[in-house]
Protein backbone atom coordinates (compact mmCIF):
# COMPACT_ATOMS: atom_id res chain seq x y z
CA UNK A 1 0.00 0.00 0.00
CA UNK A 2 1.51 3.15 -0.71
CA UNK A 3 -0.50 7.01 -0.81
CA UNK A 4 -0.54 7.16 -4.19
CA UNK A 5 -3.15 4.27 -4.32
CA UNK A 6 -5.53 6.92 -2.27
CA UNK A 7 -6.06 6.90 1.55
CA UNK A 8 -4.68 4.18 3.47
CA UNK A 9 -6.19 2.86 6.49
CA UNK A 10 -4.30 3.55 9.81
CA UNK A 11 -2.51 0.04 9.82
CA UNK A 12 -1.10 0.60 6.32
CA UNK A 13 0.22 3.83 7.93
CA UNK A 14 1.74 2.46 11.07
CA UNK A 15 3.11 -0.41 9.16
CA UNK A 16 4.85 2.08 6.70
CA UNK A 17 6.41 3.83 9.70
CA UNK A 18 7.26 0.94 11.23
CA UNK A 19 8.49 -1.09 8.86
CA UNK A 20 12.02 0.82 8.00
CA UNK A 21 12.08 0.68 12.07
CA UNK A 22 11.86 -3.17 12.43
CA UNK A 23 12.08 -4.65 9.03
CA UNK A 24 10.07 -8.01 8.71
CA UNK A 25 9.17 -10.89 10.72
CA UNK A 26 12.30 -13.26 11.91
CA UNK A 27 10.90 -16.16 10.71
CA UNK A 28 13.91 -18.53 10.02
CA UNK A 29 14.77 -20.39 6.85
CA UNK A 30 12.24 -22.80 5.71
CA UNK A 31 14.66 -25.83 5.46
CA UNK A 32 15.41 -25.75 9.22
CA UNK A 33 13.61 -28.53 11.10
CA UNK A 34 11.53 -27.37 14.07
CA UNK A 35 12.45 -27.92 17.72
CA UNK A 36 11.82 -31.27 19.38
CA UNK A 37 8.79 -31.01 20.82
CA UNK A 38 8.79 -32.18 24.96
CA UNK A 39 6.44 -35.31 25.62
CA UNK A 40 4.69 -34.57 29.31
CA UNK A 41 3.51 -37.28 30.59
CA UNK A 42 -0.11 -37.55 32.88
CA UNK A 43 -0.42 -38.91 35.87
CA UNK A 44 -3.65 -40.63 36.87
CA UNK A 45 -5.85 -38.05 39.21
CA UNK A 46 -6.73 -41.51 41.44
CA UNK A 47 -3.11 -43.16 41.73
CA UNK A 48 -0.96 -40.70 40.68
CA UNK A 49 1.00 -43.27 38.11
CA UNK A 50 2.11 -42.15 34.77
CA UNK A 51 -1.00 -43.25 32.59
CA UNK A 52 1.23 -44.72 30.34
CA UNK A 53 0.81 -47.60 32.88
CA UNK A 54 -2.46 -48.38 33.14
CA UNK A 55 -4.83 -50.16 30.77
CA UNK A 56 -8.14 -48.58 29.47
CA UNK A 57 -10.54 -50.26 27.36
CA UNK A 58 -13.72 -49.03 25.71
CA UNK A 59 -17.03 -52.08 27.10
CA UNK A 60 -20.40 -51.27 25.82
CA UNK A 61 -19.65 -47.54 24.96
CA UNK A 62 -18.08 -46.87 28.54
CA UNK A 63 -14.48 -46.49 29.66
CA UNK A 64 -12.70 -48.48 32.16
CA UNK A 65 -9.92 -47.49 33.63
CA UNK A 66 -7.73 -49.82 35.00
CA UNK A 67 -5.18 -48.70 37.78
CA UNK A 68 -1.57 -50.57 38.12
CA UNK A 69 -1.68 -49.83 41.87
Amino acid sequence: MTRSEGKVPWYGRLTEILMPLLGPADVGRQDDAPPPRTVREVECPLCHHPMSEHRLEQVGGKNRHYCPA
